[in-house]
C-alpha cells in the first residue's frame, strides 16, 4: 500500500495557535536523538537558528519583528543512521516508539514549509558516516548523497525551508524571546526528568542569543503529585517562576510521549481561586502545572497539538460510563493545588470575599441583604469580574425572591393555618422584606446620584461658567416632552417634591396651545396637571388626563449663575409673580383655539393653582421690594405669596434651597441605607 506524503500532510490541521509547532517537533526530534546518545551530558547541545522574512501585513512600526522564512535546528545527537533513515521513509514508523514519536512529525513540518532538507553526520558500524537528504511533498524523500565522511564528529543540522502557510507566515513575527519561552515551556518536561540538553537559539536578524536553560534557571520544581480520576492515572509535576514582565496567569500544561501537546490553560478558568500570583517568603510567583498520564499518551492527537477528550462531562445520568473529560480532570487535579496551597486559598477566598462586599456596598446596593448572608456570599465563584459577579448575584437573587414569592402565594392559595405554615410564612416575609429593602436601597442610589449631579450642576466649572438653564431644566425633565413621552423613571420630579411623581399630565418646555384648547404661545418650564380624584388621593392615579382639573402646578427654572435681578438688567422694582403668573392668565383668560382636536384641558378661578419660581440668587433689594408688596418669608427661607381670588398660591426659592430641602427629605434613606 503506497500513501503519498502529499496525503498525508492534507490532514494536518494547523492553526494560527500551532505557529512554533513544526520547529518544535524538530526540536524534540533532537532532544530524542541525545536521549539515545552516548556522549556526556553536559556535551550534548542543540542549537536553534531563526532566519527572518518579511514583516507581517500588518505589524507595529514600534516593534518591526519580521516574520520566519526558515528555521534551522542543529545537534550532536546519533543522527540519520541507516535505521533511522528507514524510520523517516515509512510513515507512522515505530521505530522510537518507546521515546514517544509517532512518525508524523515531520508532515507536519511541511503543513507549514516548503521542504526539509537534513545533513547527518553519524557513527555506525565504526565508520563516519555522512547523508544528506531533503523531504518534500512534491518529491518526498530525495536522497542527495550517502557517503563516508572525512568528520569525526556527531552533527546534525535540519532546516525548515520558506515557510508557504500564509496563517502560520503572518503569526509568526515573534521576539527571540518569546519563541525562546515557547521551547523551554514545550520541553520542560525533559528538564523535570533530568533529560534536557543545552539548548540556545538565535535570531540572524537581530544577532541575539537567548539560553533555553537559563529560563529553567528560574524555574523552581515545586512539587511532584498523583491523583486518579476514572481509574486513570495521572502525575504532575508543579513549578514555580518568579512573577517578572508581563506574565499574569497560572497555567497548566497537558503532556503526551514526553512533550507538551498544544497551548498552555489559563488556571483561574476552571478554578478562579488562582487568579493571582502565589506568595512565599514575601516573594510572588506563578505556576505551571504538567499533567502527564499513560491515558494522555493514548489520547493525542498524532499531530500533538490537541486531545481527543470532551472538554465537559455528559449527562450525569450516564457519568460512570461516560468518556473522561477535561472538566473532571480539572476538578480532580485543583483539588490537589488547594490542599498544596491552601493557605495561599485562604487567603484569596478572603481577598474574593472583600471584593464582592466592596462592589455590593459601592455599585450594587440592590444586594445589600447578602452581606449578612455568609453561606450566599461563600457560594459565588471567587476572584470574577464584575460583569460575571452581577451575574451569579442576580441569578442568586432571582432564584430567592421567585422561591419566597411562590411560598407566600401557595400559603394564600392553599389557606393551610396552622402553627408551622404561620412561623414559615413569618420567615418568608421578613425575607421578601430584605429583598424589597435591596431594591429600594438600588433606587435610592439612583437618587443620590442625581442630587450630586444636581449640586455639580450649580456650581461653576473652572472657567467660572455655569450650566445652561436647559441643562437643569433637563436633569429634572426632559424638555420639550409631556408625561404621554416620558416613562417615570426617566424624570427626576422627586427633586422637586414627591407628590409631583403622581400628577397625570405634565408638560415640559411646550407651548400651551399644543396641550390645551387655549391659542397661545407661551411655554413654560414645567406645567404638571392634577384631577379630581388626584387631589383627594395624593397616592394614588387618576382616572384621566384631560377635562376640568382640579390643580394645576407650574414651574419656572432661571439659569444657575444668573441672579434675579438681571431680568430689569438693575432693577429691583419688580415682582417675582411677574414671571410666571402671566402662564396662569393664558389659561384662564386667553380665548380658545377655533377646531381644538386634542384633548381638552380646563382650567378656571377656582381651580388650585400653584406656581413655583426657582432662581439661582436673590438680591437683598428684590427681596425687600417684594416683601412690600405683600410676599411673605417663610421659616425655610423661600418668599410665597397667596392671590385668593384666583385661588393661585406662589412660591419663591433658590436652586441651592431646592437642593438642600430634596436632600433633607432622602437624609434618613441615605443614613440607614448607606451607613
Amino acid at each position: 500500500m503506497i500513501v503519498p506524503a502529499e496525503n498525508i500532510v492534507e490532514t494536518v490541521d494547523l492553526t494560527a495557535d500551532d505557529v512554533l509547532l513544526p520547529m518544535l517537533e524538530c526540536v524534540v526530534n533532537s532532544i530524542i536523538s541525545l536521549q539515545q546518545s552516548s556522549l556526556p551530558a553536559n556535551e550534548k547541545e542543540i542549537q536553534i537558528k531563526i532566519i527572518r522574512g518579511a514583516l507581517p501585513s500588518q505589524t507595529n512600526l514600534l516593534d518591526s519583528v519580521k516574520t520566519i522564512d526558515s528555521f534551522v535546528i542543529t545537534d550532536n545527537g546519533i543522527g540519520f543512521t541507516d535505521k533511522n533513515y528507514r524510520s523517516f521513509e515509512t510513515p507512522f514508523s515505530q521505530a522510537n516508539k518507546e521515546f514517544g514519536c509517532k512518525g508524523i512529525g515531520r508532515f507536519t513540518v511541511l503543513a507549514a514549509f516548503e521542504s526539509l532538507k537534513v545533513e547527518s553526520n553519524y557513527l555506525e558500524n565504526q565508520v563516519w558516516k555522512y547523508r544528506e537528504f531533503e523531504f518534500n511533498t512534491k518529491d518526498e524523500v530525495n536522497l542527495i548523497t550517502s557517503e563516508k565522511s572525512e568528520e569525526d564528529v556527531f552533527k546534525t543540522k535540519v532546516r525548515l525551508d520558506n515557510c508557504f502557510n500564509e496563517v502560520i507566515r503572518q503569526k509568526s513575527a515573534l521576539k527571540i524571546e518569546d519563541i525562546a519561552e515557547s521551547v523551554m515551556q514545550h520541553c520542560l518536561i525533559y528538564y523535570l526528568n533530568d533529560s534536557l540538553p543545552k539548548i540556545m537559539i538565535y535570531d540572524e536578524e537581530s544577532s541575539r542569543a537567548e539560553s533555553i536553560n537559563d529560563l529553567y534557571a528560574k524555574v523552581s520544581k515545586e512539587k511532584e503529585r498523583n491523583f486518579e480520576v476514572k481509574k486513570q492515572q495521572f502525575k504532575i509535576y508543579i513549578t514555580k517562576t518568579p512573577k517578572e514582565g508581563n506574565r499574569k496567569n497560572n497555567y497548566v500544561h497537558y503532556c503526551a510521549n514526553s512533550r507538551v501537546v498544544g497551548n498552555p490553560k489559563n488556571i483561574k478558568n476552571f478554578n478562579s481561586l488562582f487568579n493571582y500570583p502565589i506568595s512565599r517568603n514575601g516573594s510572588l510567583y506563578f505556576l505551571d502545572v504538567y499533567v502527564v498520564s499513560e491515558y494522555l499518551n493514548r489520547k493525542s492527537f498524532s499531530t500533538r497539538n490537541g486531545f481527543n477528550i470532551p472538554k465537559e462531562k455528559e449527562n450525569l445520568l450516564f457519568a460512570n460510563s461516560s468518556p473522561l473529560s477535561f472538566q473532571e480532570i480539572e476538578e480532580n487535579l485543583t483539588k490537589v493545588l488547594e490542599d498544596e496551597y491552601n493557605e495561599f486559598v485562604k487567603k484569596s477566598r478572603e481577598r474574593s470575599q472583600e471584593e464582592i462586599k466592596s462592589y455590593i456596598k459601592e455599585k450594587a446596593p440592590r444586594y445589600r441583604s447578602f452581606l449578612k448572608k455568609p453561606e450566599v456570599l461563600n457560594s459565588i465563584p471567587p476572584n470574577l469580574s464584575e460583569d460575571k459577579l452581577e451575574e451569579h448575584l442576580y441569578k442568586i437573587s432571582y432564584t430567592a425572591r421567585k422561591k419566597v414569592e411562590n411560598h407566600i402565594d401557595k400559603f394564600i392559595n392553599e389557606k393551610q393555618v396552622n402553627e408551622e405554615t404561620i412561623n414559615q410564612i413569618k420567615d418568608d416575609i421578613k425575607e421578601k422584606t430584605a429583598y424589597d429593602v435591596d431594591s429600594l436601597a438600588d433606587y435610592m442610589t439612583r437618587r443620590r446620584a442625581i442630587i450630586e449631579l444636581f449640586e455639580k450642576f450649580l456650581d461653576a466649572d473652572e472657567n467660572g461658567n455655569y450650566k445652561l438653564e436647559e441643562d437643569v431644566h433637563n436633569l429634572i425633565f426632559p424638555m420639550g416632552l409631556t408625561s404621554n413621552d416620558v416613562v417615570y423613571e426617566n424624570h427626576n420630579l422627586w427633586l422637586l417634591d414627591e407628590r409631583f411623581l403622581n400628577y397625570k399630565f405634565i408638560a415640559s418646555d411646550k407651548s400651551i396651545t399644543s396641550y390645551s384648547q387655549k391659542k397661545s404661545r407661551k411655554e413654560a418650564d414645567l406645567v404638571m396637571i392634577d384631577n379630581p380624584q388626584m387631589f383627594e388621593n395624593p397616592i394614588g392615579f387618576g382616572d384621566k388626563n384631560s377635562g376640568e382639573i382640579n390643580s394645576m402646578v407650574i414651574f419656572e427654572f432661571k439659569r444657575p449663575g444668573e441672579v434675579a435681578h438681571q431680568k430689569r438688567k438693575g432693577n429691583y422694582r419688580w415682582e417675582f409673580s411677574d414671571l410666571i403668573e402671566p402662564y396662569f392668565d393664558e389659561f384662564l383668560y386667553q380665548q380658545d383655539k377655533k377646531n381644538y382636536k386634542g384633548n381638552q384641558v380646563i382650567v378656571t378661578k377656582n381651580t388650585p393653582k400653584f406656581g413655583f419660581i426657582i432662581v439661582d440668587v436673590l438680591p437683598t433689594n428684590l427681596k425687600q421690594f417684594n416683601e412690600d408688596k405683600g410676599w411673605e418669608k417663610t421659616p425655610f427661607g423661600t418668599y410665597f405669596k397667596i392671590i385668593p381670588k384666583l385661588n393661585l398660591n406662589l412660591e419663591v426659592m433658590t436652586f441651592r434651597k431646592l437642593l438642600e430641602v430634596s436632600r433633607e427629605r432622602h437624609n434618613a434613606f441615605f443614613n440607614k441605607l448607606f451607613n
